[in-house]
């Protein structure tokens, strides 16, 4: 071997060694980074079981003569915090609310006991008014689970569900009409939700607040009649919410939804409010860059 031969080789070692201490250094870097990922995801999801936000919104009524305060309590899916539930009860008991709404999925579907649900409605009729509607997960129970009790278990703990029904309330110097409309986006119909709504007049005149667990109704569906504000659920905020994007899935919608979490507005100018919700009904896909929700509405003169 001659000693051009001999140097040529000992440089491609030498390149080779480089080549392999910076693969390793990148590949290192990345197992480092992965780690760290994981981690704090893991803290995320840990974290957001235990700990959620409050949510303000501030909406505007020539309809209402004195301020109402409105609490959203959505898809908390049996969660409890704090030990039965006391630091919810006592967060929503601090933001005074005149009205306490439930849009559905207090339960899960393969859980017989929501029992700590019943404690939690039991508790905030001390604090205002509770009226609610079924969300998929009640209604799956009842109709699939055969628990055709759940109703009138919920009404016993001083919750007044809403199932394709109106009532006015009185708040302050304000009338409110309340309307809660059962059915899906497929099953507007099918649950009577159509016909219900053909059929109820609406005071033009006076504060109209509509119902109704799943965000994708509002759009084609009960965006064609005459209320005020919409409150719905159901769709978790989209699970994962990416940054400048928002969230990533939802059922109805699949990926990049319209309709995850927050304020919009809708064909006749209705205003549309989405919980994030509470809770989870299932551990994966877990919540990411996702706080669980509890949803607090002013509405004012």
């Amino acid at each position: 071997m001659n000693n051009k031969t001999s140097v040529e080789l000992k440089e491609t070692g030498k390149e080779k060694s480089r080549l392999q201490k910076k693969s390793f250094r990148v590949l290192s870097f990345l197992l480092v980074l992965i780690l760290i990922i994981g981690v704090s995801v893991s803290f995320y999801v840990s974290y957001t079981k235990t700990h959620y936000r409050i949510s303000f919104y501030q909406e505007t009524s020539q309809k209402v003569s004195d301020n109402i305060r409105i609490v959203v309590v959505s898809d908390i899916h049996n969660r409890e915090y704090g030990e039965n539930n006391k630091t919810l009860i006592s967060d929503i008991r601090g933001l005074k609310p005149d009205l306490i709404l439930f849009p559905g999925d207090m339960v899960i579907r393969d859980v017989d006991d929501y029992q700590p649900m019943l404690d939690l409605v039991s508790a905030l009729t001390g604090v205002a008014p509770c009226y609610g509607v079924l969300g998929n997960h009640e209604s799956e129970r009842i109709y699939y689970g055969d628990d055709k009790e759940l109703p009138n278990k919920f009404k016993n703990a001083g919750l007044r569900l809403l199932r394709n029904a109106k009532e006015d309330i009185q708040i302050g110097r304000n009338t409110v009409q309340l309307i809660g409309v059962e059915g899906t986006s497929y099953g507007f119909e099918e649950y009577g939700g159509r016909e219900f709504m053909e059929k109820t007049e609406i005071d033009s005149s006076t504060l109209c607040i509509l119902m109704n667990h799943i965000p994708i109704l509002f759009d084609k569906q009960l965006s064609a009649y005459d209320f005020d504000l919409g409150i719905a659920g159901h769709v978790h905020g989209g699970i994962i919410v990416l940054p400048f994007i928002g969230g990533l899935y939802t059922e109805e919608e699949g990926f990049f939804p319209k309709f995850t979490a927050g304020e919009y507005v809708l064909d006749k100018q209705q205003t549309l409010i989405i919980s994030g919700g509470l809770g989870d009904s299932k551990s994966f896909p877990p919540r990411i860059n996702n706080m669980p929700e509890l949803v607090a509405i002013d509405i004012n003169r």
